[in-house]
């Protein structure tokens, strides 16, 4: 990328494939922080349940040790998903994949822990009694829950509806017969389940993708006012934040970096002669050119006045952005710019120099004085490179 605006911004100059993996990373995410803040709040469901079934079973009655496991079991998986962070921003899809992956797992150890209990239940008290319907209920509720909260991933929610409902089902269908019509019953909404997690999923697709579009949409207006509307160029709010950044950071490590300044010469001439429209053309034609120089990722050049423009070359020295100008100096010359039928010849004068690091206490200071050599360039007669 030859002309990037302020670091700081994400920028919709960069090329596709990078905006694409800007775009991925916050849906990554996003569905991440959102599965993994959504599965924190099943375990201590599941042991309020249990506490509920087993104070309303006839089996369980005055056998309060039977307690143990099942809170033992709940609390370590939610301790287990609780500690299971979601990655870092910035981290590889990779890293959200395996993530994802071991969320899974702990979501899924939940459900069949819980279904198990449900079939116990069923398959102890063969009836249609408190405890067989408190568990019915709760497991019908757990699999809707996973239908709305888990609709990121339709797939893997579609198996935990499973898990959930199975098992118990079985046992209400093939061995509990007075339960059979709950079995019946509950067939009959998981297939409701099964069809509603795709449009939740879809729902949910549409809520992230609406966010994107936003923080697109904000992305752009960012650029516009910090890019050049005539050449796409970053512009002078753009440079002074850029300057000032890598400045700074050259600073901390006394790193050599080195700047260009550039004025088009007898600009007032072209537009006097060949009307703003003209002069515009020869702006255009001027920043093809000044893209075609830079070779960087590093580079960075921007418009910051009418016919001023500059260039950041970190870890430039004196000679290498002096031949540097020197080349681009030519190759203005050389190459006209076709206004209608005329062809128009620029020259511009330049101002090259580097941060004296004795000297520069600011970014300003370093400007200034490149300033004044790309002025001395204008007085000794224009087209001319000098060093500051």
């Amino acid at each position: 990328m030859h002309f990037p605006t302020d670091p700081r911004l994400i920028s919709i100059e960069s090329p596709p494939v990078l905006m694409k993996r800007e775009i991925d990373a916050y849906r990554n995410r996003r569905m991440a922080d959102d599965f993994y803040s959504r599965s924190l709040i099943g375990p201590f469901f599941y042991l309020v349940s249990i506490l509920i079934t087993i104070g309303l079973s006839d089996f369980y009655q005055g056998q309060l040790w039977m307690l143990a496991l099942p809170i033992a079991l709940f609390t370590i998986i939610g301790v287990l998903r609780y500690a299971h962070k979601p990655p870092q921003p910035g981290a590889e899809p990779d890293e959200y994949r395996v993530w994802n992956r071991h969320q899974w797992y702990l979501v899924h150890a939940g459900a069949i822990s819980w279904s198990s209990i449900v079939a116990l239940t069923c398959a102890i008290e063969l009836r249609a009694n408190n405890a067989v319907i408190i568990t019915m209920i709760t497991n019908v509720a757990f699999s809707t829950a996973v239908s709305h909260s888990f609709a990121m991933h339709p797939r893997q929610a579609r198996w935990c509806m499973v898990a959930f409902v199975l098992p118990p089902t079985l046992v209400y269908l093939f061995y509990a017969v007075e339960l059979r019509s709950i079995g019946v019953t509950v067939c009959i909404y998981f297939l409701y389940l099964i069809m509603n997690v795709q449009r939740n999923a879809r729902e949910y697709k549409t809520q992230i993708e609406t966010e994107i579009s936003l923080i697109q949409s904000k992305a752009e207006v960012a650029q516009l006012s910090l890019t050049d509307a005539l050449t796409g160029l970053p512009n002078r709010r753009s440079y002074e934040s850029t300057w000032n950044h890598i400045w700074r950071i050259s600073a901390r490590k006394t790193e050599v970096l080195a700047l260009i300044m550039i004025d088009l010469d007898h600009f007032k001439r072209i537009n006097d002669q060949y009307g703003h429209i003209g002069g515009d053309l020869c702006l255009q034609h001027f920043s093809t050119i000044l893209r075609q120089h830079l070779r960087r990722e590093s580079d960075v050049i921007a418009r910051i006045g009418g016919e001023e423009f500059v260039i950041i070359l970190p870890g430039a020295t004196t000679e290498l952005a002096y031949t540097m100008a020197e080349n681009l100096r030519e190759d203005l010359s050389d190459t006209p710019c076709q206004i209608d039928s005329f062809q128009v010849t620029l020259t511009a004068s330049f101002g090259v120099g580097v941060v004296d690091w004795s000297v520069d206490r600011t970014p300003n200071d370093t400007f200034h004085r490149v300033d004044l050599a790309c002025y001395q360039a204008k007085t000794e007669g224009r087209n001319k490179v000098v060093r500051a």
